[in-house]
C-alpha cells in the first residue's frame, strides 16, 4: 500500500497520539529550541488559534516551558521544550527522521540529485504571472 507523503506524516502523528498539526509544532520546537508563538505560526502555516491551543496543551502536559518574555520584544514570549519535552520530541522526531533517511538512501545519489534539481526548477518557475 502506498500513501502520500502528507498521509505518511498524518498516520505517524496518529500512531504517537498527536495530530498532524501538533507534530508540526513539536518538530519546530525541537529544531528551533526556543521561539515565539508567532514564529511557530509563520513556520508551520497554521492559524494562530491552532498554535495557541497546541502550545497550551503541551504546557499542560509539561512538554513546553511557560512562555517567557522575549528580550527583543516584550509582546512576544519565547517558548521552549522542557527536559521532558525534549526527550519526548527526540523520540518522536528521530523515528520520523530515520524513515526519511531510509527513503532518501533507497533513492540513491542520482535520483536524490535529480529530485533536488527538479524541486529547485519547480520553485524557480512557480509564478502567479503568465
Amino acid at each position: 500500500m502506498h500513501i502520500s507523503v502528507s498521509g505518511f506524516y498524518n498516520e505517524y502523528a496518529k500512531s504517537v497520539g498527536l495530530t498532524l498539526q501538533s507534530l508540526k509544532v513539536l518538530s519546530i520546537l525541537h529544531r528551533e529550541r526556543s521561539c515565539t508563538q508567532k514564529d511557530i505560526t509563520q513556520l508551520s502555516y497554521l492559524p494562530k488559534q491552532t498554535v495557541n491551543a497546541i502550545i497550551k496543551g503541551f504546557n499542560e502536559q509539561g512538554i513546553v516551558t511557560n512562555p517567557v518574555e522575549s528580550n527583543s520584544d516584550k509582546r512576544n514570549k519565547n517558548i521552549s521544550l522542557t527536559q521532558k519535552g525534549l526527550e519526548y520530541a527526540e523520540k518522536i522526531i528521530s523515528k520520523a527522521r530515520n524513515a526519511e533517511y531510509r527513503a532518501l538512501e533507497k533513492l540513491g545519489e542520482e535520483r536524490r540529485t535529480a529530485m533536488v534539481e527538479a524541486i529547485v526548477f519547480y520553485r524557480n518557475n512557480l509564478s502567479l504571472e503568465e
